[in-house]
């Protein structure tokens, strides 16, 4: 008969509510790291230019704001005529073309250096911090200018303008317009405020709702705990694989719908690297998912669990203080490492807070179910086995020649075959199970009766075993 599962029917509803909000703080969570975290942005953007098809792009870019601004042809013909009157007017053109296909490769290795690299990020950085702060006016690379919240761009153009040899006229000739890419106009300002209000409180939100979930369908499914423990692991790590699936089907998708077929392998790089925290977020859902199958294992029904409860009986319940001061110093490494963060700290604070309670709750369970565990069973079973062991090889067949290593053995006459005496005590060890260890002296067969029905309680013996050792200490006396 099916033992009775009170509220049921809620732990099912409770258990899929807490994947979706699983699924909906996974996705807030990215969103409010990679786009409203400026360090984030900043180190994000930096991998986005060390990428080769991103580097292609940007240097190209960069290298069409400086040839349309810089009239690179007049220059030459400006030197050449210095040099000879005629020479400006054949050369200067093919040589601007030339100067060109050489400007881009230049401009692709420059992209390459630390110092061009490291104005790409400050820019980035500048232009992050001013349109999350709605700061006018801060920072070298960026403005709120005309109306408007912008990326500058022009000091990363002269720095390659620099590599190509362009520089002195890249900073007469290039006026402070060129190169700057527009974030959002100023009239969107209140929307985008908004907008990250909102990312803000449900990054947090879902994910403290998606814990308390947990607890409460735990509280509620007494008597089966372990298999709603089994059914929230599981609903965790589809939520998990179901952002992993979205994310990879959003970027086949959406490209090629938005990007330009010469500039797609840019933009596929762009997506990877932007949604590589989003997919570091679902992995650590999926690795706390396993957490809870661990505990879901130890606290079920299965022996081998049951061992395994008993066994950390013996630290919880003789040794409390030791084993939860160990457990309060992990939980500490773990609080701090999230101190950067006030809503992580917050969420790793609740974690905390829910395991503590977890390890209190085990502890009394495995105390009222083994309340005087310690490892003597398991140190018996231990000398039980070597025992049968040591008998075993004891009752081996005798004077089996030993296998030769090339031409004559060590004894004259030595049979190769065993004979019937040897036969025959093969077939009966064969048949005959090893014999357990012999009784203490002095010790009674009441003695011998009470231990032996405590290796039984504690798992040690089965009921097979128990009925023959019973039986054989019974026909002893």
């Amino acid at each position: 008969m099916t033992k009775e599962r009170p509220h049921l029917g809620w732990v099912r509803f409770i258990t899929i509510l807490a994947g979706f909000m699983t699924v909906l703080a996974i996705l807030s969570t990215w969103v409010d790291r990679q786009v409203f975290d400026t360090q984030e942005w900043g180190d994000t953007s930096l991998k986005l230019l060390q990428n080769p098809e991103i580097q292609k792009q940007v240097a190209t870019y960069a290298v069409d704001e400086l040839y349309a601004n810089v009239d690179v042809q007049g220059e030459l013909k400006k030197n050449l005529d210095d040099i000879n009157s005629n020479l400006g007017d054949t050369l200067a053109g093919p040589l601007a073309g030339l100067g060109r296909q050489g400007a881009d490769s230049l401009a692709l290795r420059a992209l390459s250096n630390d110092k061009v690299q490291s104005a790409w990020k400050s820019a980035n950085i500048a232009a992050h911090t001013t349109l999350i702060n709605i700061i006018e006016d801060k920072g070298k690379f960026t403005s709120t200018s005309n109306g408007q919240v912008e990326l500058k761009l022009q000091p990363l153009i002269i720095e390659i303008a620099d590599q190509v040899g362009l520089g002195d006229q890249a900073r007469d000739k290039i006026p402070d317009s060129v190169g700057n890419v527009k974030i959002v106009d100023s009239d969107e300002l209140a929307q985008v405020q908004t907008v990250a209000k909102l990312i803000h409180g449900l990054a947090l939100v879902t994910a403290l709702l998606a814990l308390l979930l947990i607890v409460l369908a735990v509280y509620l499914s007494p008597g089966y705990r372990w298999l709603t423990l089994l059914w929230l692991s599981v609903g965790l790590i589809l939520a998990a694989l179901i952002v992993l699936i979205v994310r990879s089907v959003a970027g086949n998708v959406a490209i090629p719908e938005l990007a330009d077929p010469d500039i797609q392998p840019a933009a596929h790089a762009a997506w990877d690297i932007a949604t590589e925290l989003l997919k570091s977020v679902a992995w650590t859902v999926i690795w706390f998912a396993v957490a809870l199958l661990v505990v879901a294992w130890v606290i079920s029904p299965v022996k081998a669990a049951g061992k395994t409860r008993e066994f950390l009986a013996v630290p919880f319940g003789q040794y409390p203080a030791p084993t939860f001061s160990l457990l309060g110093l992990l939980a500490f490494i773990f609080l701090i490492m999230g101190a950067g963060d006030g809503r992580e700290f917050l969420i790793r604070f609740v974690v905390v807070l829910m395991a503590g309670a977890g390890f209190w709750f085990f502890r009394r369970q495995v105390m009222l179910e083994y309340p005087d565990a310690d490892y003597s069973g398991l140190r018996e079973f231990g000398d039980r086995t070597r025992d049968r062991a040591k008998e075993a090889w004891a009752g081996r067949p005798k004077n089996i020649p030993m296998p030769k290593i090339g031409g004559k053995g060590d004894g004259e006459g030595a049979s190769d075959a065993p004979t019937a005496t040897h036969a025959r005590a093969e077939a009966d060890t064969a048949v005959l199970p090893a014999q357990p260890a012999a009784p203490a002296a002095g010790e009674s067969r009441l003695d011998q009766l009470e231990k032996l029905g405590r290796l039984k309680e504690a798992g040690v013996l089965d009921e097979e075993e128990f009925a023959a050792e019973k039986k054989r200490i019974l026909e002893s006396g």
